[in-house]
């Protein structure tokens, strides 16, 4: 396995871990599946480039990130992963909103 494979198949499973995503989280999220996450992460597939921008995304970084030397540790300080932890909290809020709902409906 070359360096680069080593470096993102790492980085992608501290990112991956940190987020306390599974494989099959992520994959759903990067619209891919289960299966070519774990084979990144092992290095035996590299993503193609707009495969790399999908997983990127969906562990709420920027690109370059997932080949950097020094993985953060903790999560970035960017906006970007707040943007998204902001947006995955509001979806779960919308969806509890419409099961109450549903359920009130019933009752009446």
């Amino acid at each position: 396995m070359t360096n680069i494979r080593k470096l993102l198949a790492k980085n992608i499973k501290k990112y991956r871990k940190i987020r306390g995503f599974s494989q099959e989280n992520l994959a759903e999220r990067a619209k891919t599946s289960t299966t070519h996450i774990g084979m990144i992460e092992i290095g035996k597939k590299f993503p193609s480039v707009e495969m790399l921008e999908h997983i990127a995304d969906a562990l709420g970084i920027d690109t370059p990130e997932l080949f950097t030397t020094e993985a953060v540790v903790f999560m970035p300080s960017h906006n970007k992963s707040i943007e998204r932890l902001y947006q995955d909290v509001m979806d779960e809020i919308d969806n509890f909103k419409e099961t109450v709902a549903e359920k009130i409906k019933k009752l009446q």
